[in-house]
């Protein structure tokens, strides 16, 4: 586990598409009237946009950052012992376990509906009932179609599909931690991450905080800044990764 001042690190928030589609159009995941939607209009707040470049990944960029815990390990299974060898044991891994938790100074409402909802129910993939109690903690998905709704999490992750591809998924969100400066230093990527927490508190001093915790079971990459505000991994992930 490693914690990182907020000073420290610059963070960008994307979703696992490409092009949150609508049709040809590109969306971006905002917060419109109380609900969590996707629109072609980026608007002045807090925006998670697709990941379709470098310049996509900047402006999705998360503000008043305190601090960033991140937490890397993995799931083994015990194997062993057999039968005449009583004294060995083994491991055996089976999954990735990745955790990043942000801190930062609340400003609106935006990740409290992210996490939530309720979201449009025009724009959410599970119906209009479950829009009303759930919001876009998976990200967007497809299903088969060409327009991008925002996810319920019942999809499961090798199924969730990007446009057009047959072997590339869309499935949560992608964190870009950029360590140090532009140029040096590294990009340690969280990829396919599901938003699994989200808590605020309110300091001695009167500053209220927010606390947003992202998980994944995908192996991240680290990659080094090919110059100023580039280098990120926009890449989709592939089934072969999973």
């Amino acid at each position: 586990m490693a914690y990182f001042l907020g000073r420290d690190v610059d963070v960008f928030l994307t979703t696992e598409s490409k092009n949150n589609h609508s049709g040809s159009t590109v969306q971006y995941l905002v917060e419109s009237g109380g609900e969590i939607e996707l629109s072609t209009a980026a608007g002045t707040g807090q925006v998670v946009p697709p990941m379709v470049n470098d310049a996509a990944v900047v402006s999705g960029s998360i503000s008043d950052v305190t601090g960033v815990d991140l937490s890397i390990s993995v799931s083994d299974e015990d194997v062993g012992p057999f039968l005449g060898k009583p004294q060995i044991m083994q491991k055996v891994e089976l999954r990735k376990e990745t955790v990043v938790t942000l801190t930062l100074k609340k400003k609106n409402n935006f990740f409290d509906v992210m996490f939530n909802g309720p979201a449009a129910s025009t724009k959410f993939d599970g119906g209009a009932t479950k829009a009303l109690r759930q919001g876009a903690r998976f990200g967007v998905g497809f299903g088969g179609a060409t327009i991008a709704k925002i996810s319920d999490g019942s999809k499961w992750m090798y199924d969730q599909l990007e446009k057009s591809e047959t072997d590339k998924i869309c499935y949560g969100y992608r964190l870009h931690l950029r360590l140090k400066d532009d140029t040096s230093g590294e990009i340690f990527t969280l990829k396919n991450a599901a938003m699994t927490g989200h808590t605020v508190s309110l300091n001695a001093d009167g500053v209220t905080e927010e606390t947003i915790e992202f998980t994944s079971s995908v192996a991240p990459g680290i990659k080094t800044p090919t110059g100023e505000d580039t280098g990120f991994d926009t890449a989709l992930t592939t089934i072969e990764e999973l």
